[in-house]
Formats: C-alpha cells, structure tokens, sequence
C-alpha cells in the first residue's frame, strides 16, 4: 500500500464524519484523491483549468472537522503528531492547487477573461470561480493602468498595440501522463500541419505527448498528468 492510501486511511479513521457508509457520497480518501489529482493536473497543464472548488470546500471541510478532533487529544499523544502532519499536508495541497491557478491568471489574465467570456456566451461551463473571475478582471485592470502610465513617458508608442497583447499558454507544450481508461485513436497534434499519428491508451499506461493532444481527456478526467 502507498504513503498516500496510507495517510488518506489515517484521515478516515480520525474523521468520524467520513466513514464508509452508503449515505456518504464520498468519504475522506476519495476526497483526498480527487484533489491529489486536480493539483497535479492543474500544476502541468500549460492553461487554466476547470475550477475544482467543490472538492477544495470537501476538504476544507474535512480538515476543520479533523483539527476540532485535534484539540480533544493530549500533546503528549503520539498520534496527535501524525494526525498533525497529515492536516498540514492537506492545507498544503489545497494552497498549493489554489496558488497555481492565481499565477496562471495573473500571466494570462487577459486571454483567460476573454475565453470566458466566450463560454458564457455559450452557456458553456465556467472554468473560473467567481472570486477567481474577479481576480482576474482586478489584474487585467491593474495591467492597463501600468501600460497607460508607461505610454506617458513614450507618448510616439501605439497605445491600441500595447492593448491587443496578451501572453497565451503553449498548448503543444509536452506533458507526462497516465491513462486511466482504455482510449483509442488519439491524434497526436504537435502543432504541425502535417496530419498527426494516432495512438492508443491502455488504463495505466505512460506517455509523454503534446498537451493539446489530450487537454479534452485531462478536462473529462480520463487521463491525468504527473
């Protein structure tokens, strides 16, 4: 058994709310897995993606349940410290997840609101949280002020050119990755424009191969990166 199924158990049995009965949906290991995967995920991929925050607040959750059962254990208990490692882990996980897509905001702010709003639009699922879309529309104003306070010292510059920039991620980026499903005739788009060759996914399988080969799979959670 891994370290991390190991920890996930620990969380089970400190967690009396997480147990493994049928009116739970999830307990704490699926949790802890799913948000494993989404911070690994949201850490390789090149672009923003899809909010998570369902799952942040499932944990978040669990790990105020967990720290009030801290309190009732004594200092001097050995497993107070385990317990405790693991709570930090987990904060750790989901600061780390969160701070990840604020960086990727704050570099591609414009090009991020501007996809956005292409999918509301759409009436398409939104890839931001609403405190993320704030933040981004906070940034992208900040990004303006500056450019506008430059062109006062440079006033022969173009102020509409400097406008239209906006720094995209590389989508034909290589990434590692597992398959956790059987998938065949994937076509491998590494940005050419001669036709790529396909290839085929076996569960557990490893590969590296251009991200905008596979961004869909990773979006429907058929694929992971590490």
């Amino acid at each position: 058994m891994s370290d991390e199924e190991n920890m996930a158990d620990v969380v089970d049995d400190f967690n009396p709310e997480s147990d493994n009965s049928d009116t739970e949906e999830l307990t704490a290991a699926e949790v802890i897995k799913l948000m494993e995967e989404a911070w690994t995920n949201e850490k390789f991929a090149p672009e923003i993606l899809p909010h998570k925050i369902e799952i942040v607040e499932c944990l978040l959750g669990q790990i105020t349940s967990m720290e009030e059962n801290l309190e009732s254990l004594e200092s001097t208990d050995f497993t107070k410290s385990l317990y405790q490692m693991e709570v930090d882990r987990l904060r750790y996980l989901v600061s780390s997840y969160l701070r990840h897509r604020l960086e990727k905001i704050e570099i591609g702010c414009s090009g991020i609101l501007k996809d956005e709003e292409t999918r509301m639009e759409q009436e398409k699922d939104l890839y931001l949280t609403q405190s993320e879309l704030q933040f981004a529309k906070e940034c992208k104003q900040a990004f303006e002020e500056h450019i506008e306070n430059v062109l006062k010292f440079w006033p022969g510059l173009p102020p509409d050119e400097w406008k239209k920039e906006q720094i995209n991620p590389n989508m034909y980026s290589f990434v590692f990755l597992k398959s956790k499903a059987e998938i065949e005739g994937i076509v491998i788009d590494d940005g050419n424009e001669e036709e790529g060759d396909l290839v085929d996914f076996k569960p557990g399988s490893q590969m590296i191969i251009s991200y905008n080969s596979v961004a869909n799979l990773v979006k429907k959670g058929d694929v992971m990166l590490i």
